[in-house]
């Protein structure tokens, strides 16, 4: 059935749909059963829910994703890095080069004292650098440089997948030059997918 069709079922002609008197004081509006006043809202929320997906079948990752990013440089310290996700609540940051290019990324774990991560060192504090000393190196030294990202231009449907099915909470955006542009999270992902229809 096409939607002309179920708008002309939903409202009948013109002059059903202006609500003129029959002749009896009634409008078209008030006549109607509850019954067909039903069908008809469901049909027309159905007609919302597929003009919903079609949009959501347009969209790309540069329109979902959270920008600007938060990104920290190569010559960040491991503090810096630490300070900054605290500062802005996030769980993974993108470490960049001077140009904006993603060289890899860290998380809350990753810049965490080892003997924090994994409590056994603590008996092995020889082994161990200061936190005060370890908070100085260069984050390039936790990160992990094989990160993964996704395209500003990539259609958000094909990169679904990576948050259902490989685990992703978090992916930095880049633009044709590799340049992080944007951060795509999968609360961003679930908004979308189970948003109402008047969110697009």
């Amino acid at each position: 059935m096409s939607i002309s069709s179920v708008l002309q079922w939903c409202f009948g002609t013109q002059r059903h749909h202006m609500g003129l008197d029959h002749g009896n004081g009634e409008s078209g509006d008030e006549r109607r059963s509850p019954e067909r006043q039903e069908e008809q809202r469901v049909l027309l929320d159905e007609l919302r829910r597929q003009a919903y997906l079609r949009d959501l079948l347009r969209l790309t990752c540069a329109d979902v994703m959270r920008k600007p990013p938060v990104t920290v440089s190569v010559s960040e310290t491991i503090g810096g890095a630490l300070a900054t996700l605290d500062a802005h609540h996030i769980k993974l940051l993108p470490v960049v080069d001077a140009e904006g290019r993603l060289k890899g990324v860290v998380t809350h774990v990753d810049l965490q004292p080892l003997d924090e991560v994994l409590p056994f060192l603590k008996l092995a504090t020889d082994t161990v650098a200061p936190e005060s000393e370890r908070r100085e190196w260069p984050v390039t030294t936790v990160m992990a440089s094989h990160a993964q990202y996704v395209d500003a231009a990539a259609p958000l449907t094909e990169v679904i997948p990576l948050f259902t099915k490989n685990g992703h909470h978090h992916l930095p955006v880049a633009d044709e030059d590799g340049r992080v542009v944007g951060m795509l999270t999968q609360a961003d992902i679930m908004k979308i997918m189970y948003g109402h229809p008047g969110g697009l």
